[in-house]
């Protein structure tokens, strides 16, 4: 790929050159001081604080821990004098004036304390204190005083780091949970906290690895997230802060944004608005997962994952592309201290709206007859849901944890789409109205009880109730499926209805006792029962001129399904340690029994055993290195509307159907994971690989003639296996670090296409390098360079992808007052197959003011600078190959004015 392709890389390999010239002209101000800190004996001392103070007005405060081997180093600016502090708990605080002129090794031995522990905390005042898996930052040791917000005091912490968004790592691991003064804020999520706490009421910050929120079960449930507790000063432990934002722009632009948060020792309030229609979206999706309990919980429940995914709202929250978007949202909590034994959090999430969206795709079918297809989308969606969420917690004493929690969630709305579709042979166009609507309710009781240091147990029971409608209003120009849907001839249009009904009830029940035979051994029984009772209604028709209806029923159109599942499970896990190897192998047995009715006719009814492996390895270098090993074989189930054996409609070219012989599907998963962090040589590596094998999968299979398909399911055993590989490895130079990244993901499995058994093999790899600045005084950029490369072949047919995307993300504090930020992306892809080629550019920028101390700010934002209207986007199935170009917000230049409380 030749660069004179790209006249936009001229602009980033300036962004690239700039803080390499930068860095090299503090390089040359800047001397290095490492060396080792030992006790009298003259063994490495790890995780020993060293702050370098400058003595005169120069300079900041220079921080470094040391590492395993004793060893530190810090970056200090030549011929300036430093104050050197080295403190350790349980040993006596070393003190040191230096002033280097040139790289230099200095060694420096510390000696026990003849002091209490008590008395060593208060008069030492350790920066830092790393205690198993709790490391504790001390904020005033970092601050500098221009700190506004959480975001800037976390930012300072080593191995602290926060984007833009407000996510939050440390040591490289994401933090999952917020908590301040031990309790969850908000919904726990990192943003709001992170962008809103006020920094002068932050006397310390807790890291948490390895957090269990009951904290008994600690180092019995092998817990691996993530958590921030933040101390609040004996002055700041009640207070109210929150802003107002408004903004107004060309061509109607507005913007709204109130925000209110009341904290105190007992009582905590939070109230956030947000009403615009720039795009701006106070609730995103991944927002919805975090409230959800994050991925991993979504794949441990029954059609849980799916069920969030497919639902109405979640399709409204995941759009990020679109010509025309309003947001209405609020959102209000309350935590509150009951009694000391007992705690209330809730929260109540209210949003609305509405989406324009137009893509256009050019769709090369992989068939014999080779179709070409070009179709042009545009839908109008109109979408209210409500989440609201009660917590009861009652801790009557230090081993007895009890929870009580109800979620409800309610959403609402219509869609109207209009599809042109045009081919050599005819042009056709539809228009489909929706009008869903949804309830779901979940209730889920646990209790924790530790009977003695070698007896816990654990017992959880939940309750989920779903209740979805949907009402499909089809609108055609021509009659689809002909000699499968029998549409009476009326006229020049086809109208089709379609209504779709869910019900689902879902209880679970799961026991669990941990024993410690002693501190090397442990052993885990578990038994649980899950039920499942779900119903699946379709009803398909024409409605005719005068109100009557032409019934598809005769012509195997429509389903009155109901599915019971009954998964009762017994089995136990085995947990032990061998020096720094932890091993726990498990063996569960799950005896399932299952039911389908059609039209209160039974048509299945079946039960199987099967026994389920698993076991995890993890083997600790140290107390920042590690390597894991998980091995499962994995069950689970399809929804009803996979056993409904009888026709629907999904879309104007696709017929569907499900299968009443489907079978619980079975996979092997094994994965490999090695972290390692380093703060002495300023290197973070992460890498992990994957390998699923689906012993019995459920597969679609489908029929297509020109651009029609039908399609249905099997359960198979044909092979399917699945790798992937991701490794990514950061270097702190200074105030420069370097990030390289990549994928790799291989998949190798079959598909049946117009009756016939095809294999696909498909290859992608991506890369990702990219560097950032972390200057005071001067501009910070984020610079990087991702390429993409996709091939994807079968027996008949070999493609190729390519997709090349430098950015660049500028973040400027001018003056300390006023600051400039912008990001910037080029995006080159290739489809070397049709040789296409697709070029587009996106850029955003803002100018923010605010004066230290003054409540009032000032913004200009400006989204889509290049007023791009379109992006591409390309995708490939087993059967057709899709080049895409969706239709974005032209370019928006926004006023706003904020008063912070």
């Amino acid at each position: 790929m030749q660069l004179k392709n790209f006249p936009q890389m001229k602009l980033l390999l300036i962004l690239v050159l700039f803080p390499l010239s930068e860095i090299s002209s503090l390089n040359a101000q800047n001397a290095e001081l490492k060396g080792i800190v030992q006790d009298s004996l003259q063994q490495p001392v790890p995780h020993t604080n060293l702050i370098a103070t400058p003595l005169g007005e120069e300079g900041s405060i220079t921080f470094a821990i040391s590492d395993q081997q004793g060893r530190y180093r810090l970056d200090l600016i030549k011929d300036i004098a430093y104050g050197l502090e080295i403190t350790h708990l349980g040993f006596s605080k070393g003190i040191d004036t230096v002033r280097i002129f040139e790289n230099t090794t200095k060694d420096f031995t510390l000696y026990e304390s003849t002091e209490s522990l008590e008395e060593v905390i208060i008069e030492q005042q350790m920066a830092v204190v790393v205690k198993e898996d709790t490391i504790t930052y001390r904020v005033e040791q970092f601050k500098t005083g221009e700190e506004r917000k959480l975001r800037e005091v976390l930012k300072k912490l080593p191995g602290v780091e926060v984007d833009r968004e407000g996510n939050v790592t440390v040591n490289g691991k994401k933090v999952t949970k917020l908590m301040v003064e031990g309790r969850t804020f908000f919904t726990g999520g990192t943003k709001l906290g992170v962008n809103n706490i006020p920094a002068d009421a932050v006397e310390e910050v807790e890291a948490l690895d390895n957090y269990s929120e009951v904290a008994f079960l600690k180092g019995l449930d092998d817990s691996d997230k993530m958590a921030l507790n933040i101390k609040l000063k004996e002055g700041k432990k009640k207070f109210m802060f929150g802003d107002l934002e408004a903004g107004a722009g060309i061509e109607d632009r507005y913007l709204l944004h109130p925000t209110l948060f009341y904290y105190s020792p007992k009582t905590a309030i939070n109230v956030i608005g947000d009403f615009n229609n720039i795009g701006e979206k106070s609730f995103t999706m991944q927002d919805y997962i975090d409230f959800e309990g994050g991925y991993a919980s979504l794949l441990e429940g029954t059609n849980s994952f799916s069920s969030i995914y497919n639902s109405d709202f979640a399709r409204f929250l995941g759009q990020r592309d679109f010509t025309y978007n309003r947001k209405e949202f609020g959102a209000g909590s309350l935590s509150q201290e009951i009694s000391p034994s007992l705690h209330l959090d809730a929260y109540s999430i209210v949003s609305g709206g509405k989406v324009e969206t137009r893509t256009t795709n050019d769709i090369t079918y992989l068939t014999e007859t080779g179709f070409d297809e070009f179709r042009e989308t545009t839908t109008e969606n109109d979408v209210f849901f409500t989440l609201s969420k009660l917590k009861l917690r009652y801790q009557p004493d230090a081993e007895t944890d009890v929870s009580y929690d109800a979620l409800i969630k309610t959403s609402s709305g219509n869609a109207m789409q209009h599809i042109l579709s045009q081919t050599p042979q005819a042009m056709h166009q539809t228009t489909t109205i929706q009008d869903p609507e949804s309830l779901d309710i979940s209730q889920f009781f646990e209790y924790n009880k530790q009977f003695s240091y070698k007896h816990t147990t654990t017992a959880i029971a939940n309750y989920r109730y779903q209740d979805s409608e949907n009402v499909n209003d089809w609108l055609f120009d021509r009659p689809v499926f002909s000699g499968i849907i029998p549409f009476v001839d009326e006229g020049d249009t086809f109208n089709l209805l379609q209504n779709t009904s869910t019900r689902s009830c879902n209880a679970h029940v799961d026991l669990k006792h941990y024993w410690v035979l002693n501190n090397l051994n442990h052993i885990y029984p578990n038994a649980g029962v899950n039920l499942l009772n779900q119903g699946y209604r379709t009803l398909d028709y024409q409605r005719l001129p005068g109100g009557n209806i032409n019934s598809f029923q005769d012509s195997g159109f429509n389903n009155e399904l109901d599915f019971q599942l009954l998964d009762a499970y017994a089995g136990f896990e085995y947990k032990m340690k061998r020096g720094d190897l932890i091993i726990k192998p498990g063996l569960t047995y799950h005896y399932f029994q299952w039911q389908v009715e059609q039209f209160e006719e039974e048509v299945v009814k079946r039960n199987k055993g099967v026994l389920l492996p698993a076991l995890m390895m993890k083997y600790e270098f140290g107390s920042s290195e590690n390597l894991n090993f998980n091995y499962n074989l994995k069950s689970n189930f399809s929804d009803a509307s996979s056993y409904a054996n009888r026709l629907r409609l999904i879309s104007f070219n696709r017929l569907f159907r499900g299968n009443e012989e489907l079978e619980n599907e079975l996979s092997h998963s094994l994965s490999l994971r090695y972290y390692k962090f380093n703060m002495y040589r300023g290197l973070f590596v992460n890498g992990n690989l994957n390998y699923t094998r689906r012993v019995n999968s459920i597969r679609s299979t489908n029929n297509i003639e020109g651009i029609d398909q039908i399609s249905s399911l099997i359960y198979t055993d044909m092979p399917e296996n699945t790798y992937f590989g991701a490794a990514s490895m950061a270097k702190q130079i200074r105030k420069l670090k370097f990030t390289l990244s990549g994928t790799a993901n291989f998949s190798e499995y079959s598909r049946i296409i117009n009756n016939e058994t095809i294999d696909y093999h498909s290859r992608n790899y991506s890369y990702t390098a990219k560097t950032e600045t972390r200057f005071k005084k001067l501009p910070n950029l984020e610079v990087g360079f991702r390429q993409d490369f996709n091939n994807f072949k079968s027996d008949n047919f070999s493609n190729h992808f390519t997709l090349i995307s430098p950015y660049a993300n500028l973040d400027y504090d001018l003056l300390n007052d006023l600051i400039l930020k912008g990001n910037y992306s080029y995006n080159y892809y290739e489809n070397e197959g049709n040789k296409q080629v697709n070029r587009f550019q996106i850029g955003n920028a803002s100018l923010f003011y605010n004066k230290e101390d003054n409540p009032w700010s000032f913004e200009i934002d400006v989204k889509n600078v290049f007023d791009v209207r379109y992006r591409n986007s390309n995708s490939f199935s087993e059967f057709l190959i899709t080049d895409q170009r969706i239709f974005i917000q032209p370019r928006t230049i926004l006023l706003k004015v904020g008063y912070k409380l």
